[in-house]
């Protein structure tokens, strides 16, 4: 029996209705970019799981049972990883973006740690699909593409899984200048693996700004509307053929209504995404980035509006960080993890992006 092992529920689905393709299937569904990381396998537990029922919390999406839901995953995901000599061949199915190669490093982790001999393990990973015009990951295809996928699978090494390992440990530490010299070249066995560790270095607080990239981006997305939005444009169109917009509503006419209209959470969430390389968050982490800008003692951003559906504008001094005028961590107190960082105004990592290092501020 074969143990497939992809990212979320979607990739997950898919993977169970791709004909030929047997076998268990274990969704690992965790946001490593955002939140404390832990070498100790109880500690990392404990921490993953506290963080992701205050991330529910926080983004106003925890539903009845959805805590405790949390929970039980892990219980039910280390369940799994405890009976590995039961498969015959564990399938990694992963993309490029950060999301995904954060989720690699951790299981090539637990891979390592597990006390009996591992079956045969393979991967396919990718960036891009020629049926798919704007590719965003594993959740774009269909399950007749993963099935066409899936023969494309390459091995996985003990030295790739050595070297996967090796790098979430300098992930897991408390200070993140090793990531410097992982960033500086390809990671051997690991194509996007360096690609998606800069990209992590960005949700270092700026040295010139004290933002993030993501808060740098999502601000963007309010000093000026964007011309164009594929991704949603095609998203509409897949909607009006499933019959899933308002009635009376084409797919042309809510695209425009959207990009024309005041910043709504759906406009800027798809305009990020277009800014980003390599997008990575879903609508959930989105909103949170959005959370803290409003929500900080001097915020960047204001709401209007009343309902499930406010708009977004820049505030004054938002406007002002953006012209290079503030500095996000001398006007709010900063509460971040990255990794085995804990970000504070005491303890303050900053990423210089022009010299591509870390800075510690005094």
């Amino acid at each position: 029996m074969k143990l497939h092992i992809t990212n979320g529920d979607c990739a997950g689905e898919m993977i169970k209705d791709a004909k030929g393709v047997e076998g268990e299937v274990l969704c690992w569904r965790d946001l490593l970019h955002d939140g404390p990381l832990a070498i100790d396998k109880a500690t990392h537990r404990c921490n993953r799981i506290e963080y992701l029922q205050w991330f529910l919390e926080t983004t106003g999406s925890a539903e009845e049972g959805s805590l405790a839901q949390i929970t039980q995953d892990f219980l039910a995901r280390d369940r799994v990883i405890a009976s590995l000599d039961q498969f015959d061949e564990i399938v990694l199915w992963f993309e490029h973006d950060l999301y995904d190669q954060l989720q690699l490093l951790e299981i090539c982790h637990v891979l390592l740690d597990f006390a009996h001999q591992l079956p045969e393990i393979s991967i396919i990973c990718i960036d891009d699909h020629p049926s798919v015009p704007v590719f965003h990951g594993l959740g774009n295809l269909t399950p007749d593409i993963l099935t066409e996928l899936y023969p494309q699978r390459v091995p996985v090494s003990r030295a790739d899984l050595k070297i996967a390992g090796d790098i979430w440990k300098q992930l897991t530490e408390s200070t993140p200048q090793s990531l410097e010299n992982i960033i500086s070249e390809e990671v051997p066995g690991w194509p996007f693996m360096s690609r998606a560790l800069r990209r992590f270095c960005c949700e270092f607080p700026a040295t010139e700004t004290g933002l993030t990239l993501t808060q740098t981006y999502l601000l963007l997305t309010l000093l000026r509307a964007p011309d164009e939005l594929p991704a949603l444009e095609q998203q509409l169109k897949g909607l009006e053929r499933n019959d899933g917009l308002p009635e009376g509503k084409s797919a042309e006419q809510r695209y425009y209504e959207i990009l024309t209209g005041p910043a709504s959470f759906r406009r800027i969430f798809h305009h990020l995404q277009q800014l980003e390389v390599d997008p990575f968050m879903g609508d959930l982490s989105v909103k949170l980035e959005l959370e803290r800008l409003l929500n900080a003692e001097i915020p960047y951003v204001k709401t209007t509006g009343s309902g499930d559906d406010p708009h977004y504008s820049l505030t004054p001094e938002g406007a002002e960080a953006l012209q290079g005028r503030r500095q996000w961590h001398l006007d709010n107190k900063i509460d971040l993890w990255r990794g085995g960082i804990h970000i504070t105004n005491e303890n303050l990592w900053m990423w210089d992006q022009q010299d591509t290092q870390f800075a510690f501020i005094c």
